[in-house]
């Protein structure tokens, strides 16, 4: 595929699904992954794995949500591997709930960790990219963003999350 010796990710979200395959196929190709998520243990977890192909990683703890810990764990990156150069900006939840029903709470939590958390990351990566004339960000949304003429039922805050996202790329 593709080369990315002496290159250094963060992959949010990472302890299961699609972030999970995002950080291992990264390893595969050389890169030195920052496996984050809400639950430390689980990102160990996908960290033995890459360490048994071969590969170089560290877990940490993340809530995207919150700047103050995004940039410490940013820091911590930086501190263990010396730079960054690809956010692979997976995390985000979804719980159904008829928008009749969605409180106040359940809108805030999904657009924070899906749209909030992305530009946080996003923000910070960039900041850290500039540093080193190289960078990439990826954002993952959704085809139920609205985009394509595609909902998701009981998502209207989860499709409002991901077509900020699409706009906010």
């Amino acid at each position: 595929m593709f080369d990315l010796t002496n290159k250094v990710a963060l992959v949010t979200g990472a302890r299961r699904g699609m972030g999970k395959s995002h950080a291992l196929a990264l390893a595969k190709q050389g890169a030195k992954v920052a496996v984050t998520d809400i639950n430390q243990e689980e990102c160990q977890q996908v960290v033995d794995e890459i360490k048994s192909m071969g590969g170089e990683a560290i877990a940490l703890k993340m809530d995207v949500s919150n700047k103050a810990n995004v940039d410490a764990v940013f820091d911590e990156v930086v501190k263990q591997f010396g730079r960054l150069d690809i956010l692979v900006n997976n995390a985000g939840i979804y719980a159904p709930k008829a928008a009749l029903e969605l409180t106040e709470e359940d809108w805030d939590k999904t657009i924070n960790i899906n749209l909030k958390g992305e530009f946080l990351c996003a923000q910070r990566a960039a900041k850290e990219m500039a540093k080193n004339n190289w960078g990439r960000i990826i954002n993952i949304a959704s085809v139920a963003s609205g985009g394509v003429g595609v909902g998701i039922s009981g998502g209207a805050h989860y499709t409002a999350s991901k077509g900020g996202i699409i706009g906010m790329t």
